[in-house]
């Protein structure tokens, strides 16, 4: 169930990632269109930009977190084991 919930939460954030970026992109191109198509391109590449630092600062961190808990449950199991083969 755990092996479940860590796929279906990274597959959800890399969907969310294309999402923020496009919508970056895309609300950038507006709003700096209205001072043509120079400021289009602008907006949309300084949009995307903004969208893109957001993503690796919040997605990032979650991803850390996810590294964190999966290194920490692979600690958990080798320190067992290695009780167990004392024990033996």
């Amino acid at each position: 169930m755990r092996k479940f919930i860590l796929s279906s939460l990274e597959l959800t954030s890399q969907i969310a990632i294309f999402l923020i970026l496009l919508s970056g992109l895309v609300n950038g191109a507006i709003g700096g269109g209205f001072r043509g198509i120079g400021g289009a391109v602008t907006g949309g590449a300084i949009g995307f930009l903004v969208a893109l630092v957001f993503c690796v600062v919040v997605f990032g961190a979650l991803y850390l977190l996810m590294e964190i808990a999966e290194n920490t449950r692979r600690t958990a199991e080798s320190i067992e084991a290695m009780r167990e083969r004392r024990y033996d």
